[in-house]
């Protein structure tokens, strides 16, 4: 009986690690060696899991305007960093730096990275910032270490 709940309990951890999977990966979507910076208006921005969203028409040089899509984390995560639904909101002029499709697609989007307002309000990926402040607490503990050794 034991090594039956035991296969079970494998097989279900297996088939839940293959969903979790199916979820596209970053990497395969997204260049994370590149960053690209465009500025616009936003018309859309959908505060939502999986991934929130974000429509932006950017007008190059000459005159003609592009739909670029932004893609954030989830809703969660955006929480935890202070965000809420009313964050970014339509007809608001926004600079947004992230990471281009890997695929030359045509496709106009990219991964969210850092946001500039038109007040002047700078916006990061909270997880961006929260990997920072570990880092930087870790550097704190170990200088500390060192100074009492």
């Amino acid at each position: 009986m034991k090594q039956r709940r035991f296969v079970l309990l494998v097989s279900v951890l297996f088939v839940m690690s293959k969903a979790a999977g199916a979820h596209h990966s970053f990497a395969g979507v997204y260049d994370g060696a590149q960053l690209v910076t465009v500025s616009g208006v936003v018309t859309e921005f959908k505060f939502v899991n999986p991934h929130a969203m974000m429509s932006v028409n950017v007008t190059d040089p000459s005159g003609k305007v592009a739909k670029w899509t932004i893609e954030f984390d989830g809703r969660l995560a955006l929480t935890e960093g202070g965000w809420t639904a009313d964050t970014l909101k339509p007809k608001e002029h926004v600079t947004v730096t992230g990471n281009p499709v890997r695929a030359d697609t045509g496709t106009q989007r990219l991964f969210f990275r850092r946001l500039t307002k038109s007040d002047g309000t700078e916006l990061v990926r909270y997880q961006d910032q929260r990997f920072k402040n570990v880092e930087e607490e870790r550097r704190q503990r170990a200088s500390q270490r060192n100074l009492s050794k």
